[in-house]
């Protein structure tokens, strides 16, 4: 089972909005969303599998980190939901949702596409694990070590949440680095899917990111008939993080 936070009360007469992060976060991505979006709709944010306080397990492929969502939401009573998930995150939306469509009211992905990318991440990885963690003083020095592969200062920031300061001064990485370095080619592909959900789906991307193209829309289109495409033009990868009121706007008009 995964670690969660509820941001609203559940009952069984509201439909939660399930949220997923991405590659390298954790559920306090959401915090920001989660806190305004609640008084609407209960908020179920959740770590994935070696992110956050989630167990450091063995593997990453899409369909363990289903039934991790699974087994979370079975454990909580959940019988029906709303569901969004970022990055990687997102695609597990996808295949959670292709394989269990009676579960998932409506569907919210967010800058990513069921698509193969290339490994782009693969010199931050290097970058990470190499971090010198037994004589790293403070984060400033963090900071510096990862400004040689992430030029964005805001970038570096997001990524460097994932560094603790444990209680003999020294730091630690919260995520399964290991685990994740070791996996990361199948965290960039996609499983091969039937086109089975026919709910609503909305796509929210960022123009100033790569990963929604007009190649890679085309393979959700593909895979969801119902599925319609909404760019924030001042966004980067993380839309929710970069242009919060602007998403918050469109996940309200579809989900309304």
């Amino acid at each position: 089972m995964l670690n969660y936070r509820i941001y609203g009360a559940l009952t069984e007469h509201t439909t939660p909005l399930v949220v997923l992060h991405g590659l390298l976060g954790s559920l306090d991505n959401w915090h920001t969303f989660a806190t305004r979006y609640a008084h609407t709709q209960p908020i179920i944010a959740m770590d994935m599998r070696n992110h956050g306080n989630s167990p450091h397990v063995v593997g990453m492929t899409y369909q363990l980190m289903v039934e991790d969502i699974l087994a979370t939401l079975h454990h909580l009573g959940i019988k029906q939901c709303d569901l969004m998930g970022h990055s990687m995150g997102g695609k597990a939306s996808m295949v959670l949702a292709t394989q269990n469509p009676e579960l998932v009211q409506r569907l919210i992905v967010v800058d990513i596409a069921p698509y193969t990318y290339r490994p782009r991440l693969q010199n931050l990885l290097h970058a990470m694990n190499t971090l010198p963690l037994a004589t790293l003083k403070n984060r400033k020095q963090a900071d510096e070590h990862l400004s040689t592969v992430v030029t964005s200062a805001f970038e570096r920031g997001f990524l460097l949440k994932n560094l603790s300061r444990q209680s003999d001064g020294t730091f630690k990485w919260l995520c399964n680095l290991p685990e994740i370095t070791r996996n990361y080619l199948k965290i960039t592909g996609f499983p091969a899917l039937n086109p089975s959900y026919t709910a609503p789906v909305l796509e929210i991307a960022g123009k100033q990111s790569d990963y929604v193209t007009e190649e890679t829309w085309a393979t959700i289109q593909a895979l969801f008939p119902q599925a319609r495409l909404e760019y924030i033009e001042e966004a980067g990868h993380l839309p929710h993080v970069q242009t919060p009121d602007l998403f918050e706007q469109l996940v309200r008009d579809f989900l309304g």
